[in-house]
């Protein structure tokens, strides 16, 4: 039987346009949105739980299938115009709606309208950030992005490069790190005495980043940190010095910028300091790279240099958040001296996924991220001459987080993102007070600089004396949890935190739950609702326990948060 291959011919009732033309996207995009939600949903936008807001659910409702069978059974003809609405409500089933006020158990901020629309677009026109011959003024944007944030610190000549999350900005800048120290590892390879050192708060990819750059993930060395989530400046020398009694070169250090849990945030002036005295005591010809890991904190920059100042004149900032954000500005007061940062848009620079930069003091990496045979001059720069892929891991980017990027930048200006960064930590303080007024549940992250919350939940001491221990009662309870809202029900989506140890300290060690405040429009009564309902839960859990419903054995989990 012989097939006609007719592209972009819309389902039947669907009026034809040009492909090209966004207006026709956008009605396809509105026609399947509206079979998503009518399907997935079921009436679910009502509010089932008296929930004070008119917000949708925090998660799609899950279907359960194995993913081995479930590849199996993968079919590859064509389907009809009413099954393929189906397969693409099926894309979304089980998903977390960042739309919902109630989706809180990472930082998923609902995204700007505009900055999502603006990226649609790009997907739209298909652009291709490959070079400038492809990619119009995008890759123009793109260093217009990324000197922007980088003037936040005092970077005058930043460069960097857009990509799709915060993983890859460390891949990027401990593989310049690595060439920066090696340079004839671009053409010859890793020699084999190099190591990376970073805090032992800082993201778990280090190690999977070094084995895939070939340094090793055993050449990844963790340095402890004290009660503020901090590089012990000690340990760090300790490590410094470490490695070079060993004879092995230190590429980088990589600093925490502010993190999920604990917003771990190390003291930039401090460790620059304790880099200059390795480097000056042991008469070295290099200095390690400094890395700072702020995908989180990144949106505090806009504080640095009078920034926090233009904020307080045109805001009113509580006391506890004044404190944070001065803390912040501290630590983060060294920056200049670095050589590269990273920025989730995604995570708190109200963009949608994904959308990550890896920005460089200047554009020494170009070349220390190439094959080590081309080398960057200034003709590269000038008209139609730009070609990303010369240094960029991947050479077929999209442009719509590019886009999404620039109009938050241009829409909000430094002082709207800083706003958002307020009413981040104000969203922080009124869940805090919901907490203190229910007297329900226990806070146990008071000292941290970000906008999460870590809290005890007080099971049954019944409980906790039948069972094999406090946390297998807090991941059974979390699970009891999750099943609600995996039904697509209207109940908070929170997380659990084993092994979290309370304001960093050791000898502390015990189980919590974790809520991240991320849309700034929660009210008192969204607050006391979310507290009441895993309140409300914990009374069925207990009972469906003590009856045995809940079953004997303790879920094993990975830390769904890290």
């Amino acid at each position: 039987m012989s097939v006609v291959l007719k592209r972009n011919n819309p389902p039947v009732g669907v009026k034809s346009r040009p492909s090209s033309s966004a207006l026709a996207m956008t009605e396809r995009l509105l026609e399947f949105d509206e079979y998503v939600q009518g399907l997935t949903s079921s009436g679910a936008w009502v509010d089932k739980r008296s929930a004070p807001s008119i917000t949708p659910p925090p998660r799609f409702a899950q279907r359960h299938f194995n993913f081995l069978d479930a590849v199996a059974d993968t079919q590859d003809f064509a389907l009809s115009a009413p099954d393929l609405l189906k397969e693409v409500a099926r894309f979304f089933n089980g998903a977390i709606r960042p739309h919902s006020k109630y989706a809180l158990f990472n930082i998923i901020a609902e995204p700007d309208v505009d900055a999502t629309a603006a990226a649609n677009l790009a997907t739209a026109y298909n652009i291709n950030c490959l070079m400038e011959g492809f990619a119009g003024e995008s890759l123009l944007v793109e260093q217009q992005v990324a000197r922007t944030v980088g003037k936040w610190v005092g970077w005058d000549s930043a460069m960097g490069i857009a990509c799709s999350g915060g993983k890859i900005t460390l891949m990027y800048a401990i593989r310049a790190a690595l060439s920066r120290i090696t340079p004839h590892s671009l053409i010859n390879g890793l020699p084999g005495d190099t190591v990376i050192l970073c805090s032992e708060g800082g993201h778990y990819c280090v190690e999977h980043i070094a084995s895939q750059l070939g340094l090793g993930s055993a050449n990844c060395w963790r340095v402890s940190t004290n009660a503020q989530g901090q590089m012990c400046p000690q340990a760090l020398l300790q490590a410094l010095n470490k490695a070079h009694e060993q004879g092995k070169k230190v590429a980088a250090v990589i600093c925490c910028g502010g993190t999920t849990i604990n917003f771990n945030c190390d003291d930039t002036r401090e460790v620059k300091a304790v880099v200059d005295h390795f480097v000056a005591m042991q008469g070295l010809s290099y200095r390690p790279y400094l890395h700072l890991d702020s995908v989180i904190g990144w949106v505090y920059f806009t504080l640095l240099k009078g920034g926090l100042e233009r904020l307080a004149a045109v805001c009113a900032i509580g006391a506890p958040a004044m404190h944070r954000l001065k803390t912040l500005c501290e630590r983060f007061a060294g920056i200049g001296h670095f050589d590269s940062f990273g920025v989730d848009f995604h995570k708190t620079g109200m963009c949608p996924y994904n959308n990550s930069y890896f920005i460089s003091q200047d554009r020494r990496f170009m070349d220390e991220l190439g094959d080590g045979h081309y080398k960057f001059s200034d003709k590269d720069f000038d008209k139609g001459q730009f070609r990303a892929y010369r240094y960029t891991f991947e050479n077929s980017r999209s442009a719509g987080a590019i886009l999404a990027s620039w109009v938050v930048l241009k829409k909000y200006g430094r002082l709207g993102v800083s706003g958002y960064a307020l009413q981040l930590q104000h969203a922080r303080d009124a869940l805090t007070e919901a907490i203190k007024r229910q007297g329900l549940f226990t806070q146990v992250n008071d000292l941290t600089l970000g906008h999460e919350v870590v809290f005890l939940i007080p099971f049954a001491p019944d409980l906790l004396r039948d069972s094999d221990s406090h946390e297998s009662v807090a991941k059974q309870f979390m699970q009891h949890c999750w099943d609600i809202t995996n039904a697509g029900e209207m109940f908070p989506l929170f997380s659990i935190v084993p092994h979290y140890r309370i304001n960093n300290d050791p000898a502390r060690i015990t189980t919590a739950f974790l809520l991240t405040p991320c849309n700034t429009e929660m009210t008192s009564d969204d607050w006391d609702w979310v507290l009441a309902q895993i309140a409300q839960q914990k009374e069925v859990f207990e009972t469906a326990y003590r009856q045995r419903l809940e079953g004997e054995s303790m879920c094993d989990f990975e830390k769904p948060i890290r």
